[in-house]
Formats: structure tokens, C-alpha cells, sequence
């Protein structure tokens, strides 16, 4: 049973991923968080296998909520998401080496996929973006960047 910590600070984008994740049988909601300290007493209370972390709440205090995350509970794999993949392009050089950044056209297709590929990645950048949209030079520099 794979326990996930849901962290947003909007009501209905928590629903939305509960429903999506309750009808998979092996996953479990054991907890959810509207802020960022509170995001770091539940991931220090519960130890999920996973967070899911809404991007903007992640950059607030310019990535503190990841690091403390990591440093409590360093066996959760941090998935990070957004709904706006224009809010990816402020992952600044630093952050790009420690998140592994994803553009998709389904967040809860690409969320699913990413927990069942488990622990075994940096923490992901989920970005929603039809294909089409996302500037070509904006692929190559992270392409370019993992392959360092």
C-alpha cells in the first residue's frame, strides 16, 4: 500500500486528486495540508511514501518546504505539480538539478505513472502543457541539463 500525503492549498484541486488517487486500491490518502508548515508537521507525522506538493507552495520561502520535507522524512518521494506549466519557467538553475521537470497534457495520468515508478528519481516537476505549447529552447535547456 503506497500512503500519499496530498499538500495544496486549494480545496477543490485536493478533491480532485483524492478522487483520482481512492480509486486506485493500492494507493492510501492518509493526510492533506493547505500550507507549508503545516505540510512539514503532517510529512514529519505520517512519513508517506509520497507528497504531492503543489508547486507554488513549494517555491514560497525559496524551496524550504522541499528541503525541510526531505530532511524529516527522506524516504518520501516529493512529487511537485502545477496547472500552469508558465509557472515552470521560474525553476531557476539551481532547482534544475534537483528536480527532474516533466511537462504532460494529464497531471493525474503523469502523477500515477510517476508513483508507480517509485523513489528511485529526484523529486519530479510536473507541469500541465499541451505538447505544442511548450517553447522548444525552454526542452533543450533541460534536456541539456540532465545530461550534464
Amino acid at each position: 500500500m503506497t500512503t500519499i500525503v496530498l499538500a495544496d492549498r486549494s480545496n477543490i484541486i485536493r478533491y480532485g486528486l483524492r478522487s483520482l488517487l481512492d480509486s486506485y486500491s493500492d494507493f492510501r490518502i492518509v493526510a492533506e495540508a493547505t500550507g507549508a508548515w503545516e505540510t512539514i508537521q503532517t510529512i514529519s507525522q505520517h512519513k508517506p511514501n509520497v507528497l504531492i506538493l503543489d508547486w507554488g507552495m513549494a517555491r514560497r520561502g525559496g524551496m524550504e518546504v522541499l528541503r525541510r520535507v526531505r530532511m524529516r522524512s527522506p524516504g518520501t518521494q516529493v512529487i511537485l505539480f502545477s496547472l500552469d506549466w508558465k509557472e515552470s519557467q521560474f525553476l531557476d538553475t539551481d532547482e534544475s538539478m534537483d528536480v527532474e521537470l516533466l511537462y504532460c497534457e494529464s497531471i493525474g495520468d503523469e502523477v500515477v505513472r510517476v508513483i508507480r515508478e517509485g523513489n528511485a528519481r529526484p523529486p519530479c516537476l510536473i507541469a500541465l502543457t499541451p505538447p505544442v505549447s511548450v517553447p522548444r529552447r525552454r526542452l533543450e535547456r533541460f534536456a541539456a541539463l540532465a545530461a550534464q
